[in-house]
């Protein structure tokens, strides 16, 4: 039992000692919208390499009904695929954003522009979350899931 507390108190220790390193940063905050400008701005000019190139080699890319893509290729001909499409990223929007250490987490949501098969469009309003790791003096997406808010079959 005794053996059982200690282990149990080092694992305590640790953990509250890694999140207490988590902190809301206003520096990296700034670094990630500023991030997340770009990252729409070479979607909607259609540049899916430049959008790529904002992961990190061993990124996972999560999108709704598919299956993870876990490379920067993939990533890119995903991206492609969309912006072929004709979607466009309207908004990002972060709702929060903590830091720790060399990872920041960013949950926030998102609104996009759909064209419909017989011409105008919808709008998909929905929410994500991302991992970002710092490389170097930048910051880079490592992890990123998204899901919509619109009824399914809407």
């Amino acid at each position: 039992m005794r053996q059982l507390l200690s282990i149990a108190f080092v694992f305590l220790s640790f953990t509250s000692a890694t999140y207490s390193q988590c902190i809301q940063s206003p520096g990296v905050q700034r670094t990630i919208e500023a991030n997340n400008k770009r990252f729409i701005e070479a979607f909607n000019r259609g540049d899916a390499a430049s959008v790529a190139g904002m992961y990190k080699s061993d990124a996972l890319l999560m999108p709704p009904n598919s299956p993870i893509i876990g490379n920067r290729l993939g990533i890119q001909t995903f991206w492609q695929q969309l912006i072929t499409a004709g979607i466009k990223v309207v908004s990002l929007k972060t709702d929060s954003l903590d830091a720790c250490g060399n990872t920041a987490i960013e949950t926030g949501h998102y609104e996009l522009t759909i064209p419909k098969a017989g011409g105008g469009t919808t709008t998909d309003y929905g929410k994500y979350i991302v991992v970002w790791k710092r490389q170097g003096k930048s910051w880079k997406l490592t992890r990123d899931i998204w899901n919509t808010n619109m009824a399914a079959g809407g």
